[in-house]
Formats: C-alpha cells, structure tokens, sequence
C-alpha cells in the first residue's frame, strides 16, 4: 500500500483509528503519522503502534497524502487555516469532526479537495463501532474504498447523504449515551431492590450485552424480541403497560428528534 496515513488528533477517537488500522493490517506503523498539540499523547501512539510523529500538522500534511481530521470541532477551522496552502489535488482528507460540513471546510480550503466526512459512534473504542460517511462528487472510488477499508477495521459502516448526518449524529452518535442511560438504570433500581452493587452491575451489564448479541446476531427485529419477551400477564407486561402509560415510547422519540435539531443547529451555526 503506497497511502501514507496521517492523523491530527490524537484523543480516544484518534487512537482508536489508529489502532484499528494497524491491527487490521490496513497500513504498517512506518506509514503512520501523528500530529497532536499535546506530544504526550503522539508520542504515547509512536510507540504503541511503532509509527511516526511530527512536529507540526503541516509537517504531517507534506508527509502524508490521506489527512484524518480528529480535532474538535472548535478547532477545526484554525487548523484548516494552517494547512490549506498543502492541500491540493494530490491529499484526500477525511473528517471525522462533528458537525462541520463538507461545505463548511471547502469554503475554508477549495472546491476541489478531496473529502469524506464521517460520524463514528463510541463502540469504535471496542472495534464495535458504526461509522456513516458521506461525500461529494469529488471523491475518487480509490478514495471512498480506502475510507471504508479505515472504519471497517474499527466496526461497520453505513452511507449517508450529507443531508442525514444530524440524524445519524442523533441516532448512532448520540446512541450509545441512551443505551448506557438503560443500563444505567437497571443497575440503579437493582440497587434500589437490595441487590449489592457489583451483582447489580453483572446483572444490567450482561442483561444489556446480551441482548444487543442476540439482535444483531438473530437477523431478528427488536420489536419481535421484545414481544417474544413480554409473555401476557407476566412480569415483563407489567412493567411495560407502566411504560406505556408514561408514554415512555414518545418521551424517546422526542428526546432523539431534540437530538437531531441540536446537531441541525451547531451544523449550521458552523457556516
């Protein structure tokens, strides 16, 4: 593979990627590059991953022709400012920066630059990742395969239209938060019924595992499992007739749309 691989940013994120690559044999470690304003964390990543660090990101951007983005997004811009006068037609950038559109990038750099953005969820952080990309017709093939080949090795991808990233962003971005608030709160009422904090723990922990195993293995509908949970007049039935009366369904649906709408905001916000 001739691609070197550059990332600025080398927070959880970051290094995630990184590792993913490199265990999945996607590159090798002297094809790797890393730029973070804290060397700890660079530095930390080089000899993990037998890699390389720069001094500067637009010493990494002459090193490397594939440019990963893991900033935040308030310092995306000044960073784009920095690097601008390297990126031509020859680099290919990929964002992973939430909220900052392509639009917004290419008004900083140029029409012309090479970019897919993409919205990872946390479970990358345990290669269980899903990742959404989108681009526009800028893009080479050769691009969005070695993109998919990069986030396949921390989990599944899906492609979006730009247009659905806020909902992907309320969606998987945001989704693992509501389903630790699940677990969260089994575990809590456990305790709250006398059960010791490390069984009450096992309890939600394995309970949530679990079933997420067993959906995304079944090829089986969520609502057809949870149907197949809740037997008439039992216990399961009990609690959800509870749910159902707080119109806890709803409550969901609108806490996701206001998700959404957030994303939306700061989205445009950014132009």
């Amino acid at each position: 593979m001739d691609d070197k691989i550059g990332i600025i940013g080398c927070g959880n994120m970051g290094e995630a990627i990184a590792k993913g690559i490199i265990y999945a044999n996607v590159i090798s470690g002297r094809e790797l590059y890393f730029y973070d304003i804290d060397r700890n964390k660079s530095d930390y990543l080089k000899e993990c991953l037998n890699a390389n660090v720069t001094n500067s990101s637009e010493e990494l951007v002459n090193d490397c022709n594939v440019i990963l983005l893991a900033v935040k997004p308030v310092d995306v811009e000044d960073l784009l400012r920095e690097i601008q006068h390297l990126l031509d037609s020859s680099k290919f950038v990929i964002s992973i920066v939430a909220g900052i559109t392509i639009g917004r990038m290419k008004k900083i750099l140029s029409e012309e630059v090479r970019i897919v953005r993409v919205m990872p969820n946390m479970a990358v952080l345990a290669n269980q990742g899903i990742s959404a990309l989108c681009y526009d017709d800028y893009v080479s093939g050769e691009d969005i395969d070695l993109a998919k080949k990069i986030f396949m090795s921390i989990g599944d991808i899906v492609e979006v239209e730009e247009t659905h990233m806020d909902a992907v962003t309320a969606i998987s971005g945001s989704g693992p938060a509501y389903f630790f608030y699940l677990t969260e709160m089994l575990e809590k009422t456990a305790i709250s019924m006398g059960i010791d904090k490390e069984k009450a723990r096992l309890l939600a922990v394995k309970t949530a595992f679990g079933s997420a195993v067993l959906l995304k293995d079944s090829n089986l509908t969520a609502e057809f499992l949870r149907k197949r949970v809740t037997s008439k007049g039992g216990t399961t039935e009990a609690a959800f007739q509870v749910f159902q009366d707080k119109k806890l369904g709803e409550i969901l649906q609108e806490g996701i749309k206001a998700a959404k709408e957030r994303a939306k905001k700061l989205s445009e916000n950014n132009y």
